[in-house]
C-alpha cells in the first residue's frame, strides 16, 4: 500500500448537520475507469494536526541531514491509516557482548485516523542483526504541534536535533539502557526464571505471542545461549522482521525491551 498518496481533510454532516469531526479521505486510482477516487482512512477532530505522511518522511530525512549523526531509512510501515519511518545510525553506543554493538536509531510517526500523533522517539538497534529496540522507559518521546508550513517549523526541527546530538554524547538513561543490556547478557534464563519474567515483567503482551517467542528461544537448532539478551534478541527478531507488522508490533516492543530491562534494574 503506497504511504504517500494525496489526502486531503472534509468536513462530516449528516442531512445537513455538521459535525466537529472531519474525514481523512486518501486519493485512491480507481478499479475500473482509472479515474483516482477519494477513500476514508479515518475520522479526526478539527484541531488534529494532519500532515501527509510524505511530509513525515521530508522531516525525518531533514532531521537526520542537519544532526552530527549519519542516519540511513531502514523501514517503513503503514496500514492505511498509522505510519512509522525507522532510521539508524553508525553511532555505536555500547557494546553489550563481545562484537555485538548497539546503535542509536530513530522512529517518526503518524496517522490518518488520530491514533499516533506527529511525532518521533529514538531507539536502538543491534548491529549484527539489526534488531529494533523499542524503549519507553529509557527515551523520551516528542510530539510536533506544528505543521511544515507553520513558521516554528523549524524551530521545532532544531529542537529534534538538538535532542539527538546531546543523546549522543550521553545520557543516564541511555548508560542505564546500556547497563541493563550487559546484565541481561549475564542473566542465566532457566525455567524459573522465564516463568518470573513472563509473570511479572512482560504479562501484558498476548499468549500467543509469548508462544512464539519461547519456541525460537529453545530451539536447539538456533544455538544461542540461554540467557537474558539473547530472549530480548529473539523477541525483537520476530517483532522487527515480520513480513506483515502491526501497529502493535512496536508497542510489545518496547513492553518487552522495558520488561526485561526492569528484571535487571
Amino acid at each position: 500500500m503506497n504511504p504517500y498518496l494525496p489526502i486531503r481533510k472534509v468536513p462530516l454532516d449528516y442531512n445537513g448537520i455538521s459535525s466537529s469531526a472531519f474525514a481523512v479521505q486518501m486519493q485512491h486510482e480507481g478499479d475500473t475507469d482509472k479515474i483516482p477516487e477519494w477513500k476514508e482512512a479515518g475520522v479526526v477532530g478539527h484541531n488534529y494536526l494532519l500532515i501527509d505522511n510524505d511530509g513525515v518522511r521530508k522531516a525525518a530525512n531533514q532531521v537526520a541531514e542537519e544532526c552530527n549523526l549519519t542516519f540511513t531509512h531502514d523501514k517503513t510501515f503503514f496500514n492505511g491509516r498509522s505510519y512509522a519511518y525507522s532510521m539508524r545510525s553508525d553511532h555505536v553506543c555500547g557494546e553489550v557482548a563481545q562484537n555485538d554493538d548497539v546503535a542509536l536509531g530513530m522512529q517518526f510517526w503518524n496517522s490518518y485516523d488520530g491514533s499516533k500523533a506527529f511525532g518521533f522517539a529514538m531507539m536502538l538497534y543491534r548491529l549484527v542483526c539489526t534488531n529494533g529496540m523499542m524503549s519507553k522507559d529509557h527515551f523520551n518521546t516528542y510530539r510536533f504541534k506544528h505543521q511544515p508550513s507553520n513558521e516554528n517549523w523549524e524551530e521545532s526541527l532544531e529542537q529534534v536535533v538538538s535532542n539527538i546530538n546531546n543523546l549522543s554524547n550521553g545520557s543516564q538513561n541511555l548508560d542505564d539502557l546500556i547497563k541493563n543490556l550487559r546484565s541481561l547478557n549475564n542473566l542465566e534464563v532457566t525455567t524459573n526464571e522465564l516463568g518470573r519474567i513472563r509473570h511479572k515483567y512482560i504479562k501484558d503482551i498476548p499468549v500467543q505471542l509469548w508462544g512464539k517467542i519461547v519456541d525460537l528461544y529453545t530451539d536447539p537448532h538456533n544455538h544461542i545461549p540461554h540467557n537474558g539478551w539473547s530472549l530480548l534478541n529473539t523477541a525483537t527478531d520476530l517483532l522487527w522482521h515480520k513480513e506483515n507488522p502491526t501497529v502493535s508490533s512496536y508497542g510489545q516492543n518496547a513492553t518487552i525491551v522495558d520488561g526485561l530491562c526492569r528484571a535487571v534494574a
